[in-house]
């Protein structure tokens, strides 16, 4: 059984949906969550031109939405942008459960490995008939919290909706988290 610590880990990784890769330069950050993940020999295997690559853009290309973003300007992206309003935002929920917040806090231990994909099998999985209800029954609190404020952050700086339940579209919970 997975502890709290391990839930809120885990929940936190809900609004990580499409990879910290910026905690690695050299690794190639994930892919879009409707494209195939990138292999480092499909990356090196077409070259990219400067627009492609970013080159004649700021890092993380902050006026690029986050579909467009060629594979190096969404590495830069989270480690510029995204990790540091998460860990902001978590670390003001709980100093002391996220002062060590980093990349592997959401992406796993395996991160360079698995290419940075999510969701990842390193989070909590979650019911998918009822994510939500069966989160709160564990952990109240970090549920609230990752409802509230995580997924509606990350949906915003992924240039994304949160997930409406009416539709079925949005960023959600299954952004980060594997079902049970």
């Amino acid at each position: 059984m997975h502890a709290k610590l391990s839930l809120a880990t885990i929940l936190l990784t809900s609004s990580l949906t499409l990879g910290l890769s910026a905690c690695d330069k050299g690794a190639q950050p994930a892919a879009p969550a409707d494209a195939t993940p990138a292999t480092p020999a499909a990356a090196d295997s077409v070259a990219a031109t400067p627009a492609e690559d970013g080159a004649d853009t700021d890092p993380g290309a902050p006026g690029v939405k986050w579909a467009d973003k060629s594979f190096k300007q969404r590495q830069e992206y989270m480690g510029i942008t995204f990790l540091k309003a998460q860990k902001k935002s978590f670390k003001a929920h709980d100093e002391a459960q996220f002062s060590g917040f980093k990349c592997q806090t959401c992406h796993g231990d395996d991160m360079k490995e698995t290419n940075f994909a999510m969701p990842t099998d390193s989070l909590f999985p979650l019911n998918a008939k009822d994510p939500v209800g069966a989160a709160m029954e564990y952990d109240e609190a970090i549920t609230k919290f990752m409802v509230e404020q995580v997924v509606p952050e990350s949906a915003k700086l992924l240039d994304m909706e949160p997930f409406n339940p009416e539709t079925g579209q949005g960023f959600g919970c299954f952004g980060c988290h594997p079902t049970e």
